[in-house]
């Protein structure tokens, strides 16, 4: 799998910048597709700011991930899909132009 192209310091600054945009897109996947899957955030090589435009989230369900991520059984990803709870939880996967992805485990954040 070729490197991913953030550090996990920098990844986990995106995720905390925002949750709760993740939180939102994940629920509505998960209601909509009636399956557990990930929110992809699709990061670009020449603007990795922790800030994401709509377009960067995308939910997939299990059942379409190999159309974005042929690998992903291979990887933790779907022991972390498996495992997680929707009603606390969110699964995101960063996924970049070179095809390198990695994903975190995250418990849901409070509506301040």
């Amino acid at each position: 799998m070729p490197n991913i192209l953030e550090t996990p310091e920098q990844q986990i600054a995106v995720i905390e910048a925002n949750a709760l945009k993740i939180a939102e897109v994940a629920d509505r996947g998960h209601e909509d597709s009636g399956e557990k899957g990930t929110v992809v955030l699709l990061r670009q090589l020449e603007d990795n700011s922790p800030n994401l435009e709509d377009w960067q989230f995308k939910y997939r369900p299990m059942s379409r991930l190999d159309d974005m991520l042929s690998d992903w059984k291979q990887g933790k990803l779907q022991e972390m899909i498996i495992r997680y709870n929707p009603e606390v939880s969110v699964v995101c996967t960063f996924l970049y132009p070179n095809g390198a992805h990695s994903s975190y485990h995250f418990g849901k954040p409070e509506p301040e």
